[in-house]
C-alpha cells in the first residue's frame, strides 16, 4: 500500500468518524446537557455548518488522492457524502433560519426532518465507503 493510499484511508476514516461523532453523539448530547433548546440548537447548527464544510474539503482531497481507484459505487458514495451536507449548509440552513424567525414551528420541524435525512444519507454513504475500502 502506498503512502497516498494510507493518507486517503486516514482521511476517509477521519471524515466518517467526524460525521458520525457530530451526528450521532455530540448533537444529541447537546440537547440533553444544555438546558435551553434554543442554545443547544445554535451550537448544533454551528457544528453542522463546520462538519458540512469539512466534509466538502476532505471529500475533495479524498477524490484527488483516490481518483484512479474509485469505482462507480465509490464515486456515488463520495458524491452523496459531500453533497448532502452542502445542501443542508447552502440551501436548507438559510431556509430553517427564515422559518424560525417567522415563528412557523411546524415548517421548522419539517425542515429539521429533511436536514436529519440529509445527514443520515451522508453517514450511510461514508459507512459504505469505509466498509468497501481495500484492506
Amino acid at each position: 500500500m502506498s503512502n497516498t493510499d494510507r493518507l486517503a484511508r486516514l482521511l476517509l476514516v477521519a471524515w466518517a468518524g467526524g460525521m458520525w461523532t457530530v451526528c450521532g453523539l455530540v448533537v444529541p448530547a447537546l440537547f440533553q446537557l444544555i438546558p435551553g433548546k434554543s442554545q443547544a440548537g445554535n451550537v448544533a447548527a454551528s457544528l453542522f455548518d463546520l462538519i458540512s464544510i469539512l466534509s466538502a474539503v476532505v471529500g475533495l482531497l479524498y477524490v484527488l488522492l483516490q481518483r484512479p481507484r474509485l469505482d462507480r459505487f465509490a464515486k456515488v458514495s463520495v458524491f452523496a457524502a459531500v453533497i448532502a451536507p452542502l445542501v443542508f449548509l447552502l440551501m436548507l440552513r438559510p431556509w430553517i433560519n427564515a422559518v424560525r424567525a417567522a415563528g412557523d414551528m411546524a415548517r421548522f420541524g419539517q425542515l429539521h426532518g429533511v436536514a436529519g435525512l440529509l445527514f443520515l444519507v451522508a453517514c450511510v454513504a461514508l459507512a459504505l465507503l469505509v466498509w468497501r475500502a481495500d484492506p
